[in-house]
């Protein structure tokens, strides 16, 4: 009895069909199957969702439950069903497409490489930048071009073309961030703002100490012309004082 009951619970995971239909999403369809021949039993239907798939994403779900594995990442549907002898039952859950790289954020970035590239230009960077932004350009050409000819094809396919395309996509934005850091890289080399505000300061420094020596100097000079006026004035009363001593002396 335990043997058929595990059987039974295989048979409800088994059969996994992704198909696409005019105007829908994408469509998961799953199959239960009782294999007793003899005996009405309880079976599990489960099917664990593509991994891109959020609780979000779902549009239909039927009758059918949606819970989240932690253990594996995925989110799945379930239902129990009591099934006949031999008895099989089928669902479908609509789910939107998520497996499209949107045609602006691809233009997106190959318009930012070419920003990029454009002001290296005239610099040590700027064989290199060309370089990584011809193969950021073919790169985005090749993802459009691999995702319109997946749009008309089994789901299957579908999916696998977008999960290519993302791998294509992250060693872009790879190649971007190099891009961006060279850029940052040629603006220190480059661009001499600091140093000029440095030499600039030194030599406003420079100008301000010599400034104030010549300053002091004017101002030491003009000090010794009034001390040299006071003395010669004092030198004088000291001299008109004496006189009249003198002549006391003199007629004594």
């Amino acid at each position: 009895m335990r043997r058929k009951w595990v059987g039974l619970i295989l048979m409800a995971i088994i059969f996994c069909l992704l198909a696409k239909e005019a105007g829908c999403g994408i469509i998961l369809k799953t199959l239960v199957v009782n294999p007793s021949k003899t005996k009405t039993q309880t079976a599990m239907l489960k099917a664990y969702l593509p991994k891109e798939t959020t609780a979000e994403d779902v549009v239909d779900l039927g009758d059918l439950k949606i819970d989240y594995d932690i253990g594996k990442g995925l989110y799945y549907v379930h239902q129990k069903y009591e099934l006949k002898p031999g008895e099989s039952v089928s669902r479908e859950i609509e789910i939107k497409d998520v497996w499209v790289i949107s045609r602006a954020e691809i233009e997106a970035l190959t318009r930012q490489a070419k920003e990029l590239a454009e002001k290296l230009k005239g610099t040590s960077y700027f064989e290199m930048a060309d370089a990584l932004q011809k193969d950021i350009e073919s790169k985005c050409s090749e993802i459009l071009n691999r995702q319109e000819k997946a749009m008309d094809v089994l789901p299957q396919a579908h999916i696998g073309a977008y999960r290519k395309n993302i791998k294509i996509l992250d060693s872009t934005n790879v190649k971007i961030a190099r891009l961006e850091k060279m850029v940052a890289e040629a603006r220190v080399a480059h661009v001499p703002s600091g140093p000029v505000e440095a030499k600039v300061s030194v030599k406003a420094t420079w100008w301000l100490i010599v400034a104030m020596v010549v300053a002091l100097g004017l101002l030491s000079f003009i000090f010794f012309i009034i001390w040299h006026h006071q003395a010669i004035k004092l030198q004088k009363e000291e001299k008109h004082e004496e006189s009249p001593y003198t002549l006391e002396k003199e007629n004594k």
